[in-house]
């Protein structure tokens, strides 16, 4: 029988009641385990996780996953549901073929990360969205110096630099004037937020370069933040090293669903003005 794990998260609203709606259902259909979203790895190896939640259980999720490359269903609790693309009756709906392998499985590349400091302490992620290096104080800028395969590319001076994966190009890296990259293409996008310059721009690169981003200046202290959800305190000339992780996360994709449906239902994607006309006949 099917091994199924079914990962809520507590702290969103609605979650809880629907894994208790969900299971006697489910039950019937597979083995079924249920969990809280948490920050430690997961011990159990399902054949298919479902998380009840959004956008950001689902990268919790990435994280207890730990490498494990294992399909996932996102059920939407949330607000954007960008990542969770089914509701629990299209899920219901389209259980027999999502066991069944016949719903397309999205490949979405991941990042390594590395937190290394000088007291030798080392903290590694593996990051579904972005990584963030920034300064601890508001209002006032930090710097961050920035290698590409060891070479020097340049220092930013400003509030922060942001690494971001395809997947995380719709969240923050769009935020903050990066590109829209389409969710399977391999490449990783670097943007400077806030730089104090003119001419500093983002750039898409390859997937297999290392950047190494360092805090070396005007703050005393920096922090690299993943996904948004975890924060490592860094010292001036402590290092963060991004390259692209060996593993991959396998999202089923809603195929009622158009790829690009959630940017213009929700965000509004391509609207004009509102000049009173359709493109066919003046109101």
């Amino acid at each position: 029988m099917t091994k199924v794990l079914i990962l809520v998260n507590p702290d969103k609203a609605g979650a809880p009641e629907a894994s208790q709606s969900l299971c006697p259902w489910l039950s019937k259909r597979a083995d079924v385990t249920t969990m809280d979203l948490a920050d430690a790895p997961l011990d159990a190896v399902p054949d298919l996780v479902i998380v009840l939640g959004g956008d950001g259980s689902i990268l919790r999720a990435a994280r207890m996953l730990a490498g494990r490359e294992i399909p996932v269903v996102g059920i939407n609790m949330g607000k954007l549901g960008y990542l969770a693309e089914f509701n629990a009756d299209e899920f219901c709906h389209r259980f027999d073929d999502i066991i069944a392998g016949r719903l397309p499985i999205s490949r979405r590349m991941m990042l390594s990360v590395q937190c290394e400091t000088a007291a030798g302490r080392i903290a590694r992620y593996r990051v579904l969205n972005d990584v963030l290096v920034a300064g601890t104080l508001p209002h006032q800028m930090v710097g961050i110096q920035t290698t590409i395969d060891g070479q020097e590319l340049t220092t930013y001076f400003g509030d922060a630099v942001l690494v971001s994966t395809p997947t995380g190009s719709t969240a923050y890296c769009l935020a903050a004037g990066g590109p829209i990259l389409t969710p399977r293409l391999e490449a990783m996008v670097l943007v400077p937020i806030c730089a104090h310059s003119l001419t500093h721009r983002p750039i898409v690169m390859r997937p297999d370069r290392e950047l190494v981003l360092t805090p070396c200046a005007l703050q005393k202290e920096a922090v690299c933040v993943v996904d948004g959800q975890e924060t490592v305190t860094l010292a001036a000339g402590d290092r963060v090293r991004i390259k692209r992780a060996r593993e991959e996360f396998l999202l089923v994709h809603n195929t009622d669903r158009p790829a690009y449906s959630t940017l213009r239902e929700k965000l509004n994607w391509g609207r004009g003005p509102g000049y009173g006309w359709n493109g066919t006949e003046r109101k």
